[in-house]
């Protein structure tokens, strides 16, 4: 008989894979926010509206750190390091972690980037990149940046416990791509509460899922 975590698992596969968001929230104590996560290769401009208009908070594409050395692409705190005009800009946010922010990029195909079709089409061609024989060249001749799209890259949840690394380890456990995408959910002026985020996911059907929870998976 499968166990109440086993159920919910399965479900969050088949709702990702159908292009249904889930809510993932964090850690009490940590940043304390809940990010809307839709997996890459489903995403399309509906998916991207939902995000903008019911998350709000920076839509972000997310990889593993194996899918970022294949793209031939670094953390941007470590680009800054390596740049004395920069250096001095690095430093620990408040909740703890540096940021896993890389290159933020747009696909020659679109436009100007912005809006939901020309996001949904630069997401789409990154995560066409991870099943190619030669992802690095065609990084540099599809893609480039500045963009719209910022890229973050995990650490692995060993180093780092953000939702980069929670839904990338999800994503791996589930047998998929690490190729998520994600917004933080906002409220009037702050982040939206775990208790509203709770209420959100529930009015909507959709699954919502403690950082706690997926770092059981790995125990």
């Amino acid at each position: 008989m499968k166990s109440t975590m086993d159920v919910k698992i399965d479900l969050i596969r088949s709702d990702l894979l159908k292009g249904k968001p889930i809510i993932v929230y964090d850690f009490d104590g940590r940043e304390e926010e809940a990010d809307m996560v839709f997996y890459a290769g489903t995403i399309n401009w509906e998916s991207i509206n939902t995000l903008r208009t019911h998350a709000g908070g920076l839509i972000c594409y997310v990889i593993g750190r194996n899918e970022a050395e294949k793209l031939g692409i670094d953390l941007m705190v470590d680009l800054l390091r390596e740049n004395n005009k920069y250096s001095h800009l690095v430093k620990r946010p408040k909740y703890g972690d540096y940021p896993s922010f890389s290159l933020w990029v747009n696909s020659v195909n679109v436009k100007t980037g912005i809006n939901d079709i020309d996001r949904a089409t630069t997401i789409k061609e990154l995560h066409n990149l991870l099943e190619s024989e030669d992802p690095y060249d065609l990084f540099r001749q599809n893609f480039y940046s500045p963009g719209h799209v910022p890229i973050l890259i995990s650490r692995g949840l060993k180093e780092r416990r953000g939702h980069t690394e929670l839904v990338t380890s999800l994503a791996e456990f589930l047998g998929l791509k690490r190729s998520m995408v994600i917004a933080e959910m906002l409220d009037y002026g702050k982040s939206l509460s775990k208790e509203k985020a709770i209420e959100y996911a529930n009015s909507n059907n959709y699954i919502f899922v403690e950082g706690k929870e997926i770092l059981g998976l790995f125990e």
